[in-house]
């Protein structure tokens, strides 16, 4: 028996890190995924075909492979395991042999590591017998990620495992109904800055000068609203201006580097209506109004393209 789960990948629209601090986000799933598949197997073990994990480093003393998004990788499956083993019974689990398929690079602010988890608790659950309804997934998945990286909002695991437009505050999610008219273009660069390099700009920002840390949380936060109320009425020429906004205080957190905006400031000169960092910053993602130009302008500077295009049914399961 082999049990397979697609998960969504999914972009941020506005409000993140910010959303760390409890202050609402706005992030839906795209036409981009990840598949994990779970087998019987003598054995636990990890495996992954086409995940393009970069900068691997071995220690031949110890024959140990030192590279931070592997150990993650592994880490959160393992979690994963050990979380049905605590919660389910399963004294010394049941044993299986676990799949990774992704065309797209770990860390670039895609919720990939989301939706290794998201897939994994989906897949494995499965495997064991267990039913699980979405809200019980997203519930465990964001308790594996809170157990392997001590700090993340619920924003990519109930993203992605419920799919679509969605409005999270307070740690509660709201699906939002956005029309087809609002569009947009994303793609992604490399990464320069780690997740705990951003987390820790972050953090000192706030350390540092809380009044004004509150300040840029509250107005990201009063983008963000009326980002909803644009998003969902299908006023696009409202999105892209509330885009730029929260670029620039995105700018302002630390959480930027020269290539995005670079890239942002060139697609605000040439015409695009909106554009921005999407997701942890530090390089990774950008999204922006539908637009060629903006399309063109990321393969030019470097960048690759995804496909930004909404998807609805978030996570799903089937025996292949």
């Amino acid at each position: 028996m082999i049990v397979e789960a697609e998960v969504p990948l999914k972009l941020t629209l506005f409000g993140e890190h910010a959303v760390v601090y409890g202050k609402p986000a706005i992030a839906y799933t795209v036409s981009e995924s990840i598949k994990v598949r779970v087998r019987e197997s003598e054995k636990f073990y990890v495996s992954s075909q086409n995940l393009q994990i970069k900068g691997v480093r071995v220690d031949l003393h110890e024959f140990k492979i030192e590279n931070d998004n592997v150990r993650k990788l592994i880490a959160y499956v393992t979690e994963v395991i050990n979380y049905f083993n605590e919660h389910y019974g399963y004294k010394d689990g049941k044993k299986a042999a676990i799949e990774i398929e992704s065309n797209v690079e770990p860390s670039i602010g895609l919720g990939t590591s989301a939706a290794v988890v998201v897939g994994t608790v989906a897949a494995y659950s499965r495997f064991l017998g267990l039913e699980l309804q979405k809200q019980e997934v997203a519930k465990i998945s964001h308790e594996v990620e809170l157990r392997v990286q001590g700090i993340a909002s619920i924003m990519d695991t109930h993203t992605e495992t419920y799919g679509g437009f969605v409005f999270i505050k307070e740690g509660k999610v709201e699906k939002l109904e956005v029309p087809p008219s609002i569009t947009f273009s994303a793609g992604y660069f490399r990464r320069i800055m780690t997740t705990a390099e951003m987390l820790r700009n972050v953090r000192s920002l706030k350390e540092k000068n809380p009044s004004l840390f509150t300040t840029l949380l509250d107005s990201i936060e009063k983008v963000t609203v009326e980002a909803r109320t644009a998003l969902t009425s299908g006023d696009a020429d409202k999105v892209g201006e509330l885009m730029y906004v929260n670029h620039g205080f995105l700018f302002s957190l630390g959480i930027t580097v020269p290539v995005l905006d670079q890239f942002v400031s060139m697609a605000r000169a040439s015409g695009v209506k909106g554009c921005k960092v999407s997701g942890g910053g530090g390089g990774g993602a950008v999204i922006c109004t539908k637009d060629q130009r903006a399309e063109l302008l990321l393969n030019a500077l470097g960048g690759k393209t995804i496909n930004a295009n909404p998807t609805f049914q978030g996570v799903t399961v089937k025996l292949i």
